[in-house]
């Protein structure tokens, strides 16, 4: 379809929601790179979630000089409660997600995906992305090849990936931005005003709702999107991280048990390993920023959080010849204790966990 021959309609064929916390830093890029695109058949949602900078009038010029843009405000919720704020007011065939710190790589990027999704017509797309910080440039194009799969496919194959968070041969990413979705995907969200402030894994709770019945998915290899990684995305440890993953564990099994692929049993009890190495990663690390009694207490309390339970009760009614399992399924915190107490290795969270979960992965 020619530029030329793109006309505006009553509903637009894309919108685009922009999420709004504080970003006044990098928000007048964001805008800019959309309002500059090629193709003219847009709307822009900007959801300002209580910002307290300059970002609600950066978002009321844009709505002042360019009627596709639609600002609204609430109060602050978290991105998952405001992303679906957003999607709840679209009114075009498909929906996208920008943060508002990132931006689309150049003016031709919606053309673009509305040319691949009419030579490809899906339920969801998928497509490449840029990871930039500060100067440095790494491109992420994920797939070689377009690569289109039916719903079998992708239930038994990508969707796993949102269900227990390691799985092997998945084309699929976690994030929402470099995804776009047909407006009857959006209907399987829940109401934003009944979802709680979620501030870790909103990009895969989402997912969760949004392709949990997709018919039809289409990976492409077009890098389309700049992903600004921040200088704040170190890794601080937070005396919250179980209970956030305690949080992200209950979203999972809820959708789990409704699941119906073959590798159903498989899925749990990755989800299930993945929690007691998290779990035991974290008590590792935490020898850092903790005193013992602190790192007792820690300990106490994630054993007591809902989805820990449940993983010991699993391990229970297993044996298993995995240390990290085992501690979990005995509970004993001086144990905890006197394990990731040891110097037998130089902790580092996420290659330990990687490995830990291809010998579970390969084992099942």
């Amino acid at each position: 379809m020619s530029e030329k021959n793109l006309t505006r309609t009553s509903k637009p064929w894309l919108s685009v929601v922009v999420p709004v916390y504080n970003a006044e830093k990098y928000l007048k890029k964001c805008l800019e790179s959309i309002r500059k695109q090629s193709f003219i058949d847009y709307e822009v949602l900007l959801v300002d979630d209580g910002s307290v900078d300059l970002s609600s009038g950066i978002c009321r010029g844009y709505e002042n000089k360019d009627a596709r843009f639609k600002y609204f405000r609430k109060e602050n919720g978290g991105p998952l409660q405001t992303r679906i704020y957003g999607a709840e007011r679209a009114l075009g065939e498909y929906v996208t997600f920008c943060d508002a710190d990132d931006y689309y790589l150049n003016c031709r990027v919606f053309l673009r995906l509305y040319n691949l999704l009419k030579e490809n017509p899906s339920s969801a797309m998928q497509f490449g992305y840029q990871k930039k910080y500060n100067h440095l440039v790494r491109k992420n194009a994920i797939v070689k090849n377009t690569l289109k799969v039916n719903g079998q496919e992708f239930a038994d194959i990508e969707y796993p990936k949102l269900l227990c968070s390691f799985w092997n041969n998945s084309h699929l990413t976690m994030s929402v931005w470099n995804k776009i979705y047909s407006k009857e995907l959006i209907g399987n969200l829940p109401s934003s005003e009944k979802v709680p402030k979620v501030f870790w894994g909103d990009d895969l709770i989402m997912n969760l709702y949004l392709l949990n019945e997709c018919n039809s998915f289409c990976f492409v290899p077009d890098i389309l999107y700049v992903y600004r990684q921040s200088s704040g995305e170190t890794n601080r440890f937070s005396l919250t991280t179980m209970r956030d993953l305690d949080n992200i564990k209950q979203y999972q099994l809820q959708f789990l048990r409704s699941y119906k692929g073959e590798r159903k049993n498989d899925i749990e009890s990755i989800l299930y390993f993945e929690i007691a190495g998290w779990f035991y990663g974290y008590i590792k690390e935490s020898k850092t920023y903790l005193d013992e009694n602190a790192r007792r207490n820690l300990i106490r309390e994630s054993l007591e959080l809902p989805r820990f339970q449940i993983a010991r009760e699993y391990f229970a009614n297993r044996d298993t010849n995995s240390e990290i399992a085992q501690l979990l399924k005995e509970g004993d915190i001086e144990k905890y204790m006197q394990a990731t107490s040891s110097k037998r290795e130089e902790f580092q969270p996420k290659k330990m966990l990687i490995s830990f979960l291809k010998r579970i992965y390969t084992s099942i």
